[in-house]
Formats: structure tokens, sequence, C-alpha cells
């Protein structure tokens, strides 16, 4: 499950993450935990009080009646409060917050905010160098109070997409903070502090890359991107060349990549490059700068014909360290907005493979919204420890309960099997990832933990197909001892999800423990009468059911009169026989458990590759079918030679009589045309009857949806009038890509 994409309810409800813009980073700084240099990790909040510690968390607990007054036995000097957002966000104002006068109480009267972006300046102490943004020039009074923030030389904002509808002088005035520190520069009794707010941009999609299953690449150029989206001012990317170049970015290696681990909307992106002097780099020694331009590409996935991730760009960044303008020289922070789009996948390279020295500090990515897909898996799911006696299950159904609002969706599939197995990933005393031949011949002391992940079998199937609706049949293989779901929850409007109220398995024990078959002959000549011989295997314990009811696929009806079944070599007398065009249904006088079952059959088969799929079911146990396994690969599926050697694509054509009359005496009033389409998957042939100059007079319908395609006309036309007696063309067209996709045959009407 992508970690903090998704949230399940304790009423059991499943739905997305919202990620919202114009936040309080103050209400949900608790959430985050960073690293510091003498406190361990620790997570958002009050800082540090210097007056009054007891009351300090009154300040952001969202309650305007609650407030923090600095203790009057302390001096002047320790009359100050620092919050830790937790991480460092992009601000655009700080409001604060007082109680109302009333004798006891009243609002900060002076007082001065700084703010922080959380990097330390020593290198072994939490130390940090803070920003004055605001100090009170007269008495306060005031019971609220609102500080923007202001941009300076190093920030801009660009406007990638027209039409946003955006104030762009307000989207320049923003700052990184991760600390704000209020101090009190006059003492004055009874002044406090109720509320402190700092409204930033948006919730930082970035953060928790890798939790959530996401992964980084780089080149040798670009290392450690993966720096730039833990929300720790303390740790960056290191973007640094030397020498000449060696051809261009790719082949220099001046790029990076990151897997989200989800698909999300993205509107925004900000780059924060270190300054020189900013943090632990120095001012004489360090020339950093924000490189030589840059592009920024986005997929949401999807593969290009090769494999490959299909990219598109989305911004060209043409600023550079050598610009004639200053104020270009001098940009550290950048801010992009444009219109929403998915993203799964962001590629970023230089322009150029040389001239670089630069330390991206975050990278922060911010959405209109709800995630636009969430891939979620299960756990591995032991039916068979569910029920308490470790036996394969036959599983009937998957029902679910979900709200959808409009351009959302939720798809579900499977995969099931009977045993699971372990992968084992070796660690040295380092933590670094070993061979198990290393790990083994090392000494004790030098080897680290071993990790098991447990991983499906060998006879688990492939993942199914989406179900369409709930309580649709269980669409992989059963009976199973362990299944796994896979859900897929998308939006195409970030303003709206789907939510998963309930999810339900339908499972009861299996009929037998196991059935495999086999058909013979694997070889047929196409569209000719056949007799088949279809073997099945069951096997089963004094546990089982067993099964009186035999299900079979077909590509054509079967003759009863040529049907038979024997059990351990004695044929059965049937007792019911349901024949449809492509189902053959059987019920048989008596129970089968492990005795080997034949089934003899005549039909015809149109199709290369036709797979002659097999269930068996219990009369008892209406509804409850348990598919039956090939007992080798491919061993359900018959193959036309024939066909797979040619390229004929219409074959036994019957236009009969070629002369008929339609005056209503029963005697040839209609054209009979019947034919096969073979080597097309899912054919829709487009039959049409025209004059002898080629116009369209009647287009035909297929009488009934058979394998072999068969069609009537009774000489009426389109506009439902008589077609006039003469000379016809019947066109077939079944419209396929290659191959002789077309056949015209002549006729003749009379009266």
């Amino acid at each position: 499950m992508p970690t903090g994409t998704v949230r399940v309810l304790d009423s059991g409800r499943l739905e997305l993450v919202k990620f919202n813009k114009s936040i309080n980073a103050v209400s949900n700084a608790s959430s985050f935990v960073h690293p510091t240099q003498k406190r361990g990790d620790v997570t958002g909040g009050i800082w540090r009080a210097g007056s009054n510690a007891a009351d300090a968390e009154l300040i952001i607990d969202g309650n305007i009646e609650t407030y923090w007054q600095p203790s009057e036995r302390d001096q002047l000097v320790d009359w100050s409060i620092d919050i830790d957002l937790g991480r460092p966000v992009l601000a655009r104002e700080i409001n604060l917050t007082f109680p109302t006068a009333d004798g006891s109480v009243r609002p900060l009267v002076q007082f001065s905010v700084y703010i922080s972006t959380g990097s330390r300046i020593q290198s072994q102490e939490d130390v940090f160098r803070y920003r004055k943004i605001f100090e009170t020039t007269k008495p306060n009074t005031a019971t609220s109070i609102r500080i923007p923030m202001v941009g300076d030389v190093l920030d801009t904002t660009r406007i990638i997409d027209s039409g946003l509808g955006v104030d762009f002088a307000a989207e320049q005035k923003y700052r990184v903070v991760r600390f704000v520190r209020i101090v009190v520069d006059e003492e004055t009794d009874g002044s406090a502090l109720s509320e402190v707010e700092v409204v930033a941009a948006g919730d930082n999609i970035s953060l928790g890359v890798l939790k959530r299953g996401g992964a980084f690449d780089f080149g040798l150029l670009a290392r450690d991107p993966q720096n730039m989206f833990d929300g720790n001012m303390d740790t960056f990317a290191v973007i640094v060349t030397a020498g000449n170049t060696k051809g261009g970015w790719r082949e220099g290696g001046m790029w990076w990549q990151v897997d989200l681990g989800a698909q999300f909307w993205i509107d925004e992106i900000f780059m924060y490059f270190q300054d020189r002097g900013e943090a632990l780099s120095s001012f004489l020694f360090e020339g950093l700068h924000q490189g030589r331009g840059f592009n920024i590409l986005t997929s949401d996935g999807r593969r290009t014909t090769g494999g490959e991730l299909d990219y598109e760009q989305l911004l060209r960044e043409e600023i550079a360290i050598d610009s004639p303008l200053a104020r270009d020289r001098q940009v550290r922070h950048i801010r992009y907005l444009f219109a929403p789009r998915r993203v799964r996948y962001l590629f970023w390279h230089g322009h150029e493979d040389n001239g670089w020295f630069s330390k991206p500090m975050e990278f922060m990515l911010f959405s209109p919204g709800y995630p636009a897909e969430v891939v979620l898996r299960s756990d591995f799911i032991d039916l068979g420890a569910l029920s308490g006696d470790g036996r394969p299950k036959a599983i009937r159904s998957l029902n679910w309960e979900a709200e959808l609002p409009a351009q959302t969706k939720l798809r579900l599939r499977s995969r099931s099997g009977n045993n699971l197995g372990e992968i084992y990933t070796f660690y040295d005393r380092t933590g670094a990832e070993t061979t198990e031949t290393k790990w083994t011949s090392s000494p004790k002391v030098l080897r680290g933990k071993v990790d098991t992940t447990i991983v499906t079998g060998s006879d688990w199937g492939e993942w199914s197909n989406f179900y369409q609706i709930s309580g649709e049949t269980f669409q992989s293989e059963t009976p199973r001892r362990y299944i796994q779901l896979e859900l897929i929850m998308s939006t195409e409007d970030p303003s709206v999800a789907p939510v998963l109220d309930r999810l339900a398995l339908e499972f009861e024990d299996a009929l037998v423990q196991r059935a495999v078959g086999r058909i013979l002959p694997r070889e047929a000549s196409v569209n000719e009468e056949t007799r088949f011989s279809y073997t099945l295997w069951p096997t089963s314990d004094n546990q089982d059911s067993g099964f009186n009811r035999l299900r079979l696929s077909m590509p054509s009806p079967v003759r009863n009169d040529d049907l038979k079944v024997k059990v351990d070599g004695v044929e059965l007398v049937l007792t019911e026989v349901l024949n449809t065009d492509s189902l053959l249904t059987i019920s048989l006088p008596e129970r089968v458990f492990s005795d080997s079952l034949v089934v003899e059959f005549i039909t015809r088969v149109v199709d290369n590759a036709t797979l002659f799929s097999v269930d068996v079911g219990d009369s008892e146990r209406l509804g409850l079918w348990q598919a039956v396994e090939e007992v080798e690969r491919q061993a359900n599926i018959v193959y036309l030679p024939d066909v797979v050697s040619s390229d004929v694509l219409i074959g036994d054509l019957s236009v009969a009589p070629r002369a008929f009359t339609p005056n209503g005496d029963g005697v040839n009033d209609e054209i009979d045309i019947r034919f096969t389409v073979y080597k097309v998957d899912q054919p829709v042939p487009e039959v049409t009857i025209c004059d002898m100059s080629g116009r369209v007079v009647a287009t035909l319908s297929e009488t009934v949806a058979t394998s072999a395609k068969h069609y009537r006309w009774d000489g009426t036309m389109d506009n439902g009038q008589m077609a006039t007696p003469g000379m016809y063309l019947c066109k077939i067209n079944i419209g396929a890509a290659s191959g002789n996709d077309s056949v015209v045959r002549s006729l003749a009407l009379a009266y």
C-alpha cells in the first residue's frame, strides 16, 4: 500500500488521501519526523520555549481561546518561543492571533518574528540562522496580525502554461520556512499569544517517496537526488562537473530520475538550490550556483513500443550562471506553475555536462487534489488459515460496495496459488547488500541481517482480467489456498475520488483437491467434424464432496448422439445434457472423486489455438464451478495447421440459391448466406447487397451469433421497399489488417 496516499478508517472504509493547497503547516507539524544533532529524531511542534514551556503547545492547538503567556518570573531575554514545522514549507504568510484584552490578559505589545529554513550553520550543533521578517513599530492592540512573505533576488516564479488565471505578483511572494520564532521585545503584564498559523503553498508530495514504494536513479554527475525529496535542509543532491565534456548530458551522466510510487496530479514544482555561505557551505571556497540550464520531463507511466517510459517535456529552464542579467545569476529558488498533469515519473537533465557546481536542497511537488491513480496490493491471503483447516478453497466471487463519483474508477483483479516461496536478501555489518556466498563465507562478526521476502510460488497464475461488476465469478484459478488482490483507484478530476466501503471474498470447501485434464487430438482440420476426447484426472481425499456435473466450452454445437462419458473406463448413462452453441453442460448419474473421466464428442474448430476449458460442479452446490487445469502446458488447446499456413480468412462460403423469388410462396423466398471466418479475433463482418453499379441496396444483420456466420436476404432494401428483379452482388468484408478479407458473389432476383 503506497504510504500516505490512502487511508483506512475505523469503519473499514478505504479512501484516497487528498493533497491540499493553501494549508496551515502548523496544524500537522507533529506528523513529520526529522533528525537532529542533539535530540535524535524529533517530531514537529514546539522546538523551544524560553518561558512557560508548560503552556507552549497552546499556540499550536488550533484553539484561539487558549494561549501562551510568558512568566513574569523570567527575564525578558527568555520571553521567546520557537515552532518547528517538522519539514520545510513554501510559506506565503504567517498569521498571529492574540487573546482579547480583559484585564488579566492582553495581546503581545512589542515583539518580533523570525524565520529559518532549518539549515544548520554548525556541523555538530542544532544551530540555525534566523531572519527577521516582522517587528512592531508601535504598541500592538490588535487581536490578529497577518505577516505576508516577501520574495527577494534569490526567488523567481515561472508560469509554464497560459490561461491559469493566477496573480503573478502574488505568486512571487513566498519563503522557505521550517522554524518560526516569536520574540517579545517589551515586558508587559498579561501579554499573551493564542495561535500561530503558517499558510503554505500546499502539501508537498515529494516527501515519503521511498516509503510509498518509489525509487531514484541518477547519472554519474547528478548524484543523490533522494536528498531533495526528504524534507531535510541539511542534505542535498550534488551536481558537480570537472574537466571537459563527454559529449552531452546523456553521455556525461548529467541526469536523475524519480518514480514517485503512485500517479499524482501535479501543477506546481519548486526547486531550491543552495547558495554560497548557506548552511554549512563556505562563502570563500564554494562558488555554488544554480547551473547552466536544465529540462524537466514527466511521464504518467505509459511505455513506448520499445518499452521505455514515454516522457513529455514539461519545461526548459534557460537560466545560466553566465547570464548577462545579474538578477538571473542570483536566482536560487525557482517556482514553476502549470496546468495539472498526471505524473508518476520525473526526469531531470542538464543542458550540458560541464560548468556545474550546484547543490539542490529541495525539490517540492504540489497537487490540486487527490492522486490520479494508486495501485494497492493485498498481502497473501491464506484461505486455509482463515477456515482453520489449511486446505485449498473453492472461491466463488468477489463482492464490493463503492462510491464512484463522475470521472472516477475502481478496478480490481486477482491471482491465486497453493504455494509460497521465500527470497533472502543478505547484508554485511555496514548494512550494504551482499551476496549469499559472500555472507556465508564471512566471519560472523562481519555478517549483517538477512531479510526474508515472501513471494508467489511456481503454481501461481497471472493476474486475472479486471472484474466488471460486484459479485462476478472469481476470475483466477480455483481451488487455491492463497490469493492476492490488486486494487486500482483512479480519478480524472483531482477534486473527487473513488471510495471503497466494503470488499468481501466468498469461498467454500473445494469439490476435489485438484483436477487436471487434456484434450486429444491437439490438431484438427479447419471447420471439419472431428472426434475429440477430453480426459480429466481428479485428486481428492475423504473430506472432499466430489462432483457430478461437467461444463465444457465448445467452438460449435455438439450433437447429443455423438456424446459419451466414461468413468474409469465404464460408459455412463447421462441423466441430463444442456447443449448450446458455445457451452456443453452434463449432469452425471454418480459422483466422481478420484477416478479418471473421459468425455468424447464431435465438433468443428474454426479458430486456431482454440481453448477447451472445463469446469466441474455439484448439483447440491449450484453456482460453484471448479476449474480443471491443464495437465501440461497448452494441453487444453487445439491448433489448426492449415489456417496458420494460409492467408485465406473467409471459408466454407455458401450463397444459395443463386436465384431466388421472394413472392411469398414458400419456395426460394430468400437467399441464405453462410461462411466461416478464420484467424480474426471476434470478427464483425460487413455483409451488403449491391446492384451491379456497386450501390448498396441492403445491409444484412447476422441471424444468430455463432462461429459459423449466417445471414439472410428476402429482397427488402434498406429503404423498406422490395428490390427490382435483376442481378445483384453479395459483398462480404471482415475488415482484417492483412490477408484475403473480402469476397463477392453474384445472385439473381426474379418474381
